[in-house]
């Protein structure tokens, strides 16, 4: 009689919390003015998100200027052969694959300016050297290095600012992170022609001032993150005590009352972690975003050539697509988090990419085939930020968090080296199969998407229906590390 007793109050009690976990969050908009508590997100989005968009834009720069610095004699002045080249461009993703979960572990136990200071000085000195080196042999090794630091630099970064958003406001601030992209491929091609046009001064030709101009700026844009990047909300000291608690108190109930939003990230969790199926769902639509993805951003100018455009008219015009793509993902990211569904978003975006690489792969047409990139570009720019969004959502802890951002981009990668292989010049100018491979891995993306959807409202419906009120009866210490598991969460769709 006394057992029972004890544990129904144990669960009386439990229920309880959850009922007050659900009363905190109804009370938010009561308890704190809603324009003061737009000023405290502002507050956070002017720290946060203009340094990390420029930190990732010259991630980018340093990452492609190796196709700029080619114009300017780099395969000449280094004796280079045939395939000297892509070897060089690949080797860079292996270390970038390997070292993405490593990294976010080292920056769950540092303070984020330093360690993506850090990593940024350190591409930038890899960088700064490869404009000296006077084999291919030191240019691939600096290409390695480069690979190493460059590879905790967009995990990290999506990791910090899952750590700063609640869930419904996470793809806007993503959308306008990886607009990054967009920005240092605009970049890319100016800054080409006018370091470039350097050649002999110094006595270093075209290609070095590429390298020694553009990781001298990383170099500088480390510094400023090392003095002003903000660290986890937790350890954040540029928001006053009040604006502080309340920021915590609102990523808590966001996360079903879970206080691991700053456990310890170990190997033993890292494992766990991965063995769970949305962690590989990520990283199957990730992996059918970036092929596409990738394809578009290495490969657009040479389709735009088989026009019978000029190589300048060509790379010019890859312009509008970028940033109509960029606008178009910005907008449409703002709309998911504003009515907090990512699902049927995803599937609109791959559909829509479909549709226009379709028009690209089958038509004659210069201008149809021109309004196919645009499509295809819009389309798969959609999905890039969402997808990665969505399945943060699913997931609570920052041992899972991290480890999901890091395996979704550790696919992505291998999407570039699959995209490198599949556009071979002998498929001009249509390129099927390099397209063709495009919309199969979008296809892939299509049922991974849906299968997350079914699943994920399958389960809300469970919980609703009560069907998952048993883990009440858990013993507190198990109850409270739940997780997403936690019969007061639901899935994002």
């Amino acid at each position: 009689m006394a057992d029972n007793y004890v544990a129904n109050t144990r669960v009386s009690l439990e229920k309880e919390d959850a009922q007050h976990v659900e009363a905190d969050a109804r009370s938010l908009s009561e308890d704190t003015d809603p324009a003061e508590a737009k000023k405290i997100i502002q507050k956070i989005d002017y720290r946060l998100v203009p340094l990390l968009i420029v930190l990732y834009t010259m991630t980018f720069l340093d990452r492609v200027n190796i196709g700029n610095a080619r114009l300017w004699g780099m395969e000449k002045d280094l004796h280079m052969g045939s395939y000297d080249y892509n070897i060089v461009v690949m080797v860079f993703y292996i270390p970038y694959i390997l070292l993405e979960i490593p990294s976010n572990m080292i920056l769950n136990r540092v303070l984020p300016r330093y360690w993506i200071g850090f990593l940024t000085m350190g591409w930038g000195m890899s960088v700064c050297f490869a404009g000296f080196c006077k084999t291919w042999q030191t240019l691939l090794v600096s290409r390695i290095f480069l690979g190493v630091f460059e590879a905790g630099m967009f995990p990290g970064c999506l990791y910090l600012l899952s750590a700063w958003y609640r869930r419904h406001q996470l793809v806007t601030r993503m959308s306008w992170f990886m607009v990054s992209n967009d920005i240092a491929g605009i970049l890319s091609g100016l800054l080409g022609a006018g370091l470039g046009s350097l050649n002999g001064k110094g006595g270093y030709s075209g290609w070095s001032w590429i390298f020694f101009i553009e990781g001298a700026m990383s170099c500088a844009v480390g510094i400023l993150a090392i003095l002003f990047l903000p660290p986890f909300p937790e350890e954040s000291t540029f928001l006053k005590p009040e604006e502080k608690a309340w920021l915590l108190r609102q990523l808590e109930i966001d996360q079903a009352g879970d206080k691991r939003n700053k456990e310890r990230m170990t190997a033993r969790g890292v494992f766990r972690s991965i063995a769970d199926w949305k962690v590989w769902t990520a990283g199957a639509l990730y992996l059918a975003v970036c092929v596409t993805a990738y394809s578009l951003s290495v490969f657009q100018p040479t389709i735009l050539t088989t026009f019978g455009w000029s190589d300048l008219k060509s790379n010019l015009l890859t312009a509008p697509v970028r940033a109509i793509s960029g606008v178009v993902s910005v907008c449409m990211g703002i709309f998911s988090d504003k009515v907090r569904r990512r699902g049927v978003f995803v599937l609109g975006g791959f559909l829509l990419s479909i549709v226009g690489l379709l028009m690209v792969m089958l038509s004659t047409d210069y201008q149809v085939r021109y309004a196919g990139l645009y499509l295809a570009a819009i389309g798969i720019y959609i999905c890039q930020p969402l997808v990665i969004a969505w399945c943060v959502n699913q997931v609570i802890g920052s041992t899972k968090r991290g480890t999901l951002t890091a395996f979704a981009v550790s696919c992505g990668q291998v999407g570039g080296i699959i995209s490198a292989l599949v556009f071979p010049g002998k498929d001009s100018p249509q390129y099927v199969p390099g397209i063709s491979t495009c919309i199969a891995f979008q296809g892939v993306g299509i049922i991974a998407a849906i299968n997350m959807w079914f699943c994920c409202r399958w389960e809300n419906k469970q919980r609703e229906l009560g069907k998952r009120d048993d883990r009440r009866n858990l013993p507190r210490e198990e109850y409270e590390k739940l997780g997403e598991r936690h019969p007061d969460f639901r899935y994002t769709l």
